[in-house]
């Protein structure tokens, strides 16, 4: 037995790929950190705990530090007393004695990690037998313990302190610390200066088309793109697109084209990695699409007092852009979402958000979530108010405040585009449900307005890939 077969088929679940370290019979640890060349800190060794009504918990420390046990009664005011070895037996039922994983959920175990393990670029432990050891990368560690609490719960080995106080995780932060905290330390992108001057020639009353498209055309990627657009099929323009001056007055309109154009200037702000449920692919073709959606919707629901349909495009197409924010100040963190995400699919976003490791603040900063970070971000970017708070309170089902017609429009088109797998709200077997709204239509006419543009769907997802490239 290489493996225990339980582990096995948990690291086959999750897509980990593990390499086995054949070993002569009856070497201690301490025996193979010397034959591998290993650090005591890379060996991550489980102590199982037992509390008193009998709950099970998995401690993981590294093989260079002694479990504090003091600190963990303390961390979770409850009294852990370690399991006798007979009682671990039947628990890694498929072990040998002294070589169970440290892996709880396998066995139905919570888990406590110590929080020195998330240094390490490999992990080496027991994975069932005493004839050899496995390994995997840090990055697969870290991803199969997201859910599981980090805290400082060791000492190093000889210098164990009688009653050392409790160490936690930082206070939570508010999200007025957190927009301090993100400005004064990880120096927020700036608007690109091409974005500046769009939003500047939008909001001019007295702005031409030529003036804009002077501006659009400065950034031939740009431009490039907003003539692909305008050729789309979806809008209806039989001949054939030029220039983006044409795209203005021709086809998409003043505001639509400088609101398109903002929005893809405004993403060259940032690095992030390109593929994945998260990449920046995934990120443009859920932009583009939850615009248009929001745009069509708006102009069907005719309430340009409350619902401006050239502003709802650019709520649609700017709501998620904490993600890009989050891939770029925290790329191991973001690489991590992005790799729950794409092992999860059935769960949102949001919720995964709540999860995921990390360090310090970067760890509360996502807690926070993409809708929060990316408020903070649109705020200091001095967007218009409904823009920030449908980016905001997009996942908030009860949010009546001030421009909550842009936000149930945003969790209208949401919804409306997981039914063709666009988007972070998780796959689902059966469509879900469309969310309560106070808009003059029926979910008849919504349903019908969403298939109509079912065939933009096409067009949307290579212009993201030319987008992303």
């Amino acid at each position: 037995m290489a493996i225990a077969a339980s582990l096995q088929r948990y690291f086959e679940r999750n897509g980990v790929h593990v390499t086995v370290h054949d070993h002569a019979a009856g070497l201690s640890l301490l025996d193979l950190v010397r034959q591998f060349g290993l650090s005591p800190e890379q060996i991550v060794l489980p102590v199982v705990l037992q509390s008193e009504r009998k709950a099970l918990l998995m401690a993981l420390v590294p093989m260079s530090r002694l479990l504090d046990l003091d600190r963990v009664n303390a961390l979770l005011q409850r009294k852990f007393t370690r399991l006798d070895e007979k009682a671990l037996t039947g628990i890694f039922f498929d072990a040998e004695p002294g070589a169970e994983p440290p892996f709880g959920e396998p066995y139905r175990i919570p888990c406590l990690v110590d929080r020195s393990l998330m240094e390490q670029s490999r992990v080496y432990f027991r994975a069932g037998s005493r004839q050899n050891m496995a390994s995997i990368s840090g990055e697969d560690f870290q991803f199969l313990i997201t859910g599981a609490p980090k805290a400082v719960i060791s000492n190093e080995r000889g210098n164990l302190v009688d009653s050392p106080a409790p160490v936690t995780d930082a206070r939570p932060l508010s999200a007025n610390a957190i927009r301090a905290s993100l400005e004064k330390i990880y120096r927020l992108p700036p608007m690109p200066p091409m974005a500046l001057k769009i939003i500047e020639t939008v909001n001019d009353p007295h702005a031409s088309a030529d003036a804009l498209a002077e501006w659009v055309e400065l950034d031939p990627s740009v431009a490039a793109q907003i003539i692909r657009y305008a050729s789309s099929p979806f809008y209806g323009y039989r001949a054939k697109v030029t220039s983006v001056r044409e795209a203005i007055t021709r086809v998409l309109g003043f505001e639509t084209v400088g609101h398109i154009a903002l929005g893809i200037a405004s993403t060259k702000a940032f690095k992030v990695e390109r593929d994945g449920p998260l990449g920046l692919r995934a990120f443009w073709t859920h932009a583009l699409a939850c615009g248009v959606l929001a745009q069509t919707l708006a102009r069907k629901i005719n309430q340009p007092e409350s619902l401006n349909a050239s502003q709802a495009y650019l709520v649609g197409l700017l709501h998620n852009l904490g993600t890009l924010l989050v891939a770029h100040l925290f790329q191991p963190e973001f690489a991590m979402l992005n790799k729950v995400a794409r092992n999860q699919p059935t769960e949102p976003l949001y919720r995964i958000e709540q999860r995921v490791i990390g360090v310090g603040q970067a760890q509360q900063v996502i807690a926070l979530g993409h809708a929060e970070v990316g408020a903070i971000l649109l705020e200091q970017w001095r967007l218009p108010d409904p823009i920030v708070i449908a980016a905001r309170h997009h996942h908030e089902d009860s949010y009546k405040g001030e421009y909550a017609p842009y936000v149930e429009l945003v969790q209208l088109a949401n919804v409306l585009l997981s039914h063709q797998g666009i988007g972070d709200l998780g796959q689902h077997e059966e469509p879900l449900p469309l969310p309560a709204h106070h808009f003059p239509l029926t979910n008849e006419e919504i349903l019908h307005v969403a298939a109509n543009i079912v065939d933009m769907y096409e067009e949307i997802s290579a212009l993201a890939d030319r987008i992303a490239a």
